[in-house]
């Protein structure tokens, strides 16, 4: 496990107060296709996750830096994500474009979870303190905003709860908190576009947040298109 230190190194290496898309035209990553179809609304895409639900007051303030990103830059985006998607992601589990590709993993998946989720709740509960970094480019796919723990008593309660889930589904990249505002244009956008919405996120960059996630709205999730969740699971009323 990285220490916090080595944690907060490695998003400060990416998550930049400024934004580049780049001096030609964007063409975003090949994945986005398999969420975003040729018209820009969401496909069919199947799998589960575990994740933090967010206060109101939190999408709400979310939702206003989505309408100034969709205000500057409409063309960048593909269709909007619904106030209730919003959410921080604990940890990806599987997830397929074809539903018969991953359901015997999600019946596997969900198994499992509930056994961590009666773990989780037999302790003592917590609450972790975020605040945001900044508004990110995810890996050529969508626009996010980073978050951290604020100190290191809270890392290691996040950490702790992360690697519960890596029994489940072990994951080939980082944790890296966030919590996704918008996907991109399945097509890309020009370098005019690129320009406006560079010029949005840095303004937004100028704004912070403070965010406490509560272990009772920990839940583990199917969804069937990133504006389709279901909470299977949820850790405040797991029977």
């Amino acid at each position: 496990m990285e220490t916090y230190q080595e944690f907060l190194d490695r998003i400060n290496s990416f998550e930049k107060k400024e934004i580049n898309f780049g001096n030609k035209y964007f063409k975003g990553n090949p994945s986005i296709s398999q969420k975003v179809d040729k018209d820009n609304t969401y496909r069919r895409f199947y799998g589960d996750t575990i994740v933090f639900a967010l206060d109101n007051i939190v999408k709400e303030k979310l939702a206003r830096y989505v309408e100034v990103l969709y205000r500057a830059a409409p063309t960048c985006f593909c269709e909007r994500l619904v106030l209730n998607t919003f959410h921080m992601t604990l940890h990806d589990l599987s997830n397929a474009p074809v539903l018969r590709d991953v359901a015997e993993e999600l019946f596997e998946n969900e198994l499992k979870v509930i056994e961590k989720m009666r773990k989780i709740q037999n302790q003592e509960k917590a609450t972790i303190r975020m605040k945001s970094k900044y508004i990110f480019n995810m890996v050529d796919t969508s626009l996010v905003l980073g978050l951290y723990p604020v100190g290191e008593e809270e890392y290691r309660k996040l950490m702790e709860l992360y690697f519960m889930f890596e029994d489940v589904k072990k994951l080939p990249y980082p944790f890296t908190p966030h919590i996704t505002l918008a996907y991109y244009n399945v097509n890309g956008f020009d370098l005019q576009a690129a320009g406006m919405l560079e010029e949005a996120v840095s303004k937004l960059n100028q704004d912070e947040m403070e965010i406490e996630l509560n272990v009772n709205n920990l839940y583990y999730q199917k969804f069937k298109s990133m504006n389709d969740y279901i909470d299977i699971i949820g850790n405040r009323n797991l029977i």
